[in-house]
């Protein structure tokens, strides 16, 4: 594809909207289950927090590299827009409420704490779905004829940009969790071939233990 000229594959978003909907949507669950139990609350914790700050960087991008070039270049329904801006509202205020009781829940497991920020992620979710419908069958497509390859390729580097190196795999392996064969090939082939290689070395297996461990 040329990056001089619009005409973008987006469906790896839809990808990352699969792994948002399915980890935002189990971990009220996983918060429920960890009351009293500290080792418990420190394994859901530390994943909450990763995928806390997945979906803050992917709204970020959006609101930053997204939005405004979609304003500029595209008639937009005006209506569809505002509610795009409201939705990421909502659904960062439940981020910035769940993110402040984390740590100390991480620590003590208290029961109250953990319901508290599950009752929030629930009554989040209706929002968050939504939204990503909407940008999946509304503003995807106009994204793609709208945007340059190198206009989406600065969204993409922007969401790696807040995931350390450490961790990139096993974001790799929430991303290509629930994809079929012919997704999956999609993806990994716009990948640099040593992040595929360690993928099948490495990151699979770290993958799989990791979510096994938070599944329980």
């Amino acid at each position: 594809m040329s990056a001089s000229g619009p005409g973008v594959d987006t469906h790896e978003m839809v990808l990352i909207h699969r792994v948002l909907r399915r980890e935002f949507g189990q971990l009220p669950r996983l918060f429920r289950a960890a009351a009293g139990d500290r080792a418990r609350s420190e394994t859901i914790g530390a994943h909450a927090r990763e995928m806390l700050t997945f979906l803050h960087t992917h709204h970020t991008g959006e609101d930053e590299l997204l939005f405004p070039l979609l304003r500029e270049r595209a008639a937009l329904d005006p209506e569809l827009m505002d509610r795009m801006d409201v939705q990421h509202a909502q659904v960062d205020d439940a981020v910035t409420a769940v993110d402040a009781e984390l740590p100390a829940w991480t620590a003590s497991a208290d029961a109250a704490a953990g319901e508290r920020m599950a009752a929030r992620i629930d009554a989040m979710m209706p929002t968050l779905i939504e939204h990503l419908a909407e940008e999946e069958q509304d503003i995807l497509p106009i994204v793609s004829v709208t945007l340059t390859q190198s206009e989406w390729d600065a969204l993409g580097k922007h969401g790696m940009s807040a995931i350390p190196l450490t961790r990139r795999l096993v974001i790799l392996g929430h991303i290509i969790e629930e994809t079929d064969d012919a997704e999956r090939r999609r993806f990994m082939k716009v990948l640099p071939t040593p992040a595929r290689v360690a993928y099948k070395l490495i990151g699979h297996r770290q993958f799989t233990r990791e979510t096994s461990q938070i599944r329980g």
